[in-house]
């Protein structure tokens, strides 16, 4: 049964639930977490709202001390729809301000709009428009409004210790058709302390997170003239997006610079242009000391070679999920100490310490010390399973398009489930925006994505009978 009718008339409900719940600034903020509130008091009051309108609608709710909350319906087993309510800082370049849920030439503009309060809510009013048809179930429905997913899933973590965990569900967090991998995720800080003698680096320091391609590296130098930096600098061999330039002579002649790259998601290393490793490659063609290209050689050759993990000798691939994916996330470089922070997107078919141990061999041979910052595992369902082929064949029944499954190297909540998936709301071809400036949904998608997840609730939990 199709309630393509239904979800159409209540278009400006939809609309109009989507722009109250951008506009309450949810992001995380610590400095103010309380009881109940534990990602601070944003978070709490979009995490409240969206529960009173499940409630309004007539659904069971329950908020779990504010880590995160459920809207469910129906009897039977359960099944899950796993979708976030607090969203990453608004940034700069907005056109709009970004928690006003400007409507502009057809689209919900705002932070949240797509990444995740938009899909979220559809999700809510696809069981509403199945509820008020009074289509019977033979499964229950939950949605489940986690509130740390920008951050650590802190939120995921304390639900799932509490509550019970449906055995199957998606993600309305990613793209369509449907992702059924997601690669294990793998973030690494290799340091060590150093009594070395460098007579010319002073400090470099690029990037500040480890799943972001850096786009800015900065360096600073002494005791080399600067019009040797000048010349070198004309000289050397820039692509197109990447820049160096000298920036001042300063106190103790110490002379700082500025490399540009292009940012980009760190599961897509080949997307961006690492400013980190044009700013080693460039300081490599002037006159450091043994010890200063040693350190820099290290890098380059180890992390900074290539973008599948070739210079770590992990550049695994299956068949499932694709080639493995290294990124240099972060670099912190003194004569008193090395650090950098990697991210690595390792394929479903392999386990972590099919990654770690060739690492550890290589950091042991240097000394240095190597520590796990966080990891997740890979995630796979079976793209000939009922869950995958039910998405499938919702997504092809509602909007004519061609179904597929797909892999991915970035992490939803689908991985906190035995058997979950990601599943939209991007649609191929689709400008990725989440956590850009202008962030936004479309009006005619919002309401395509609402008749997508009914007509999945209904293949996977509808009554045959």
């Amino acid at each position: 049964m199709r309630l393509d009718r239904q979800i159409d008339l209540m278009k400006d409900d939809i609309i109009a639930a989507i722009q109250a719940c951008i506009q309450i600034k949810s992001v995380k903020d610590v400095e103010h977490a309380a009881p109940g509130a534990p990602f601070g008091p944003g978070i709490k009051e979009a995490l409240e709202w969206t529960l009173a309108l499940g409630e309004k609608f007539g659904f069971t709710v329950k908020n779990v001390e504010g880590y995160a909350g459920h809207i469910e319906m129906g009897t039977g087993d359960l099944l899950g729809i796993l979708g976030h309510i607090d969203v990453v800082p608004e940034g700069d370049g907005w056109s709009v301000p970004p928690y006003s849920a400007t409507i502009k030439d057809g689209k919900i503009l705002g932070r949240g709009a797509l990444d995740d309060k938009g899909p979220s809510l559809t999700a809510l009013f696809a069981m509403k428009a199945i509820k008020d048809a009074n289509i019977p179930l033979n499964m229950r429905v939950r949605l489940i409004l986690g509130t740390d997913e920008e951050s650590g899933w802190a939120d995921m973590d304390y639900y799932l210790k509490k509550e019970e965990v449906p055995q199957i569900g998606f993600a309305p967090d990613a793209e369509f058709p449907v992702i059924h991998a997601e690669k294990g995720i793998l973030h690494l800080e290799l340091s060590k302390s150093q009594a070395a003698f460098f007579p010319h680096l002073v400090r470099v320091q690029g990037g500040e997170r480890a799943n972001v391609v850096p786009d800015v590296c900065q360096i600073t130098l002494k005791g080399i003239a600067d019009d040797v930096i000048i010349k070198q600098l004309n000289d050397f061999s820039f692509p197109e997006g990447v820049s160096g330039r000298l920036n001042s002579q300063e106190r103790e002649q110490e002379i700082k610079l500025t490399f540009r790259g292009v940012g980009a998601h760190g599961s897509l290393p080949q997307n961006g242009k690492n400013a980190i490793l044009y700013a080693l490659q460039f300081l490599r063609t002037l006159p450091l000391s043994p010890q200063e290209h040693h350190v820099l050689d290290f890098i380059l050759k180890y992390p900074g070679t290539g973008f599948y993990g070739e210079g770590l000798g992990i550049a695994l691939s299956d068949e499932p999920s694709g080639k493995l994916s290294l990124n240099l996330g972060i670099l912190e470089l003194t004569s008193d100490r090395v650090r950098f922070v990697i991210d690595i997107r390792y394929p479903v078919t392999y386990q972590r310490d099919d990654v770690l141990l060739p690492i550890e061999k290589i950091a042991q041979r240097e000394q240095f010390i190597i520590k796990t910052l966080t990891h997740q595992a890979a995630h796979h369902v079976p793209i000939d399973s009922a869950l995958v082929q039910s998405l499938l064949k919702a997504y092809a029944d509602v909007t004519g398009l061609k179904p597929f499954a797909f892999a991915i190297g970035g992490g939803t909540y689908a991985k906190a489930l035995p058997q979950g998936v990601a599943f939209g709301p991007v649609f191929p071809g689709e400008p990725e925006v989440i956590h850009c400036a202008d962030e936004y949904i479309s009006i005619d998608n919002l309401l395509l994505t609402t008749k997508v997840y009914a007509q999945a609730i209904l293949n996977l939990a509808a009554d045959p009978g």
